[in-house]
């Protein structure tokens, strides 16, 4: 089944908040952003297209992407949706603040006042 211009938008979006919250780079090439994705170049475009279009992406120079500010709301949002049961303790879905109640050890869910990613 071929991917859906729809379903590889909630892919960029994933990718580019992992990549962010890994240190792979804030910044990223189309060229780049495909070697994880492994899809055509013209349905590639076309989301990119659309997430900028939809101020979820946005142009650094000529040739890379960035997640706005709601860009990152809506990749935390999927990523949450997509990996949350396979995350651990040490997912990037808890706050860097050690008096915060998601470091406790029986904490379960995300942090509400995460800001660490």
């Amino acid at each position: 089944m071929s991917q859906t211009t729809f379903q590889l938008q909630d892919d960029i979006l994933q990718m580019l908040y992992w990549m962010r919250g890994e240190h792979l780079g804030d910044d990223v090439s189309s060229e780049q952003l495909n070697q994880f994705l492994k899809v055509d170049e013209p349905l590639l475009a076309a989301s990119i297209e659309r997430l900028v279009d939809r101020s979820l992406l946005e142009r650094v120079g000529d040739a890379r992407l960035r997640l706005t500010a709601v860009g990152i709301e809506e990749g935390k949002k999927r990523f949450l949706e997509e990996f949350s049961t396979y995350l651990g303790k040490e997912s990037h879905i808890a706050c860097s603040d050690p008096e915060c109640d998601c470091s406790s050890a029986d904490w379960v869910g995300a942090c509400r006042s995460s800001t660490s990613v």
